[in-house]
C-alpha cells in the first residue's frame, strides 16, 4: 500500500484530490496527511516519510520547486499539481514523479499513480536483489573444475575464478576475476549447458556472467549489470524485466542446496 500526502493551500483543491485518492481502486494507497502551506507539508513529509506526495507548486509561502532544497527520504516520490503548465519544464528538470495540471484529471490521476507504484516496486525489487548480492560478496564462490577445449590444446579451469564470458557466433572469449583470458571453439549455447546452471547467468545473447560477481543491476536506457571489477556487462531488453526474479531463482535454489 503506498501512503500519501497532499499540499495544496486551496481547500477545494485539497479536498477533491484527497477524495479522489480516497477512492481510488486501482491501486492500495493511503491518504496518511494533508498541509495547506508547504512549511507544514514538509514537516508532514518528514514525520510520515511517505511514499508519494502530491504538491501545489504555488503556495503562499514558497514555491514548491522549494521541496528539493530539504533533506527529504529518497523513497519518497514527488507529484506537482498546478494550475500553471509553465511550471512543466522546471518539473520534469528536476525529475520529479509526475506533474498534472488543474483540475485534476481522474485518468491522468490513475495514470500518474500506477506509474508511481511501478517505480517503487522495481525499486524495492533492486534492494532486495541488492541485499542478496552483498550476501553473495561475503560467500566463498562455488567451483568446479572444467577442462576447455582451446586452438593450443585445453585450459583447466575452476569456475569460481569465471567472472563473465562473451561469445562470437561459434566462438567465445571466457574472461577470469584474474585478468586472464582465454577463447574457446564452443558457442555461448554450448557453454551455458556445461557451466553449472546456478552459478551463470544470460544477461544477453552475447553474455555470460558468474552471478557471484555482480555488484549490482542497473536499469536504464541500456541496462546492465555492474561486476565487482567495474565491468560493465549489458542487459537485453527482453532481459530487463526478468532478470530479478531468475536471478533470485537461482540464489534460491543454491540456498537450498547448501
Amino acid at each position: 500500500m503506498l501512503s500519501v500526502v497532499v499540499i495544496d493551500d486551496e481547500l477545494l483543491a485539497l479536498n477533491l484530490l484527497s477524495y479522489l485518492l480516497d477512492n481510488f481502486t486501482s491501486v492500495q494507497l493511503k491518504v496518511v496527511g494533508k498541509a495547506m502551506n508547504l512549511a507544514d507539508g514538509i514537516e508532514l513529509i518528514k514525520r510520515t516519510s511517505p511514499d508519494l506526495v502530491f504538491l501545489d507548486i504555488e503556495m503562499p509561502d514558497g514555491s514548491g520547486m522549494e521541496i528539493f532544497n530539504h533533506q527529504l527520504s529518497q523513497k519518497t516520490k514527488i507529484v506537482f499539481v498546478t494550475g500553471h503548465d509553465q511550471y512543466a519544464i522546471d518539473a520534469i528538470n528536476k525529475s520529479v514523479a509526475g506533474y498534472l495540471l488543474k483540475p485534476v484529471n481522474f485518468i491522468e490521476l490513475q495514470d500518474v499513480v500506477k506509474k508511481v507504484e511501478k517505480m517503487i516496486r522495481l525499486e524495492q525489487q533492486q534492494l532486495e536483489l541488492e541485499d542478496r548480492i552483498n550476501i553473495l560478496g561475503t560467500a566463498e564462490v562455488p567451483g568446479k573444475n572444467l577442462i576447455f577445449d582451446v586452438e593450443s590444446g585445453f585450459v583447466m579451469e575452476n569456475t569460481k575464478n569465471i567472472e563473465y564470458i562473451t561469445a562470437d557466433q561459434s566462438y567465445a572469449t571466457i574472461f577470469t576475476h584474474a585478468k586472464r583470458e582465454f577463447v574457446v571453439s564452443k558457442s555461448l549455447k554450448e557453454l551455458e549447458s556445461y557451466l553449472p546452471k546456478n552459478q551463470f547467468y544470460r544477461t544477453h545473447k552475447s553474455y555470460l556472467v558468474n552471478i557471484y560477481y555482480i555488484r549490482k543491476f542497473v536499469k536504464s536506457g541500456e541496462s546492465y549489470v555492474l561486476l565487482k571489477s567495474g565491468t560493465k556487462i549489458p542487459v537485453s531488453v527482453r532481459k530487463t524485466s526478468v532478470i530479478f526474479n531468475e536471478i533470485k531463482q537461482m540464489l534460491a535454489h543454491e540456498s537450498s542446496i547448501e
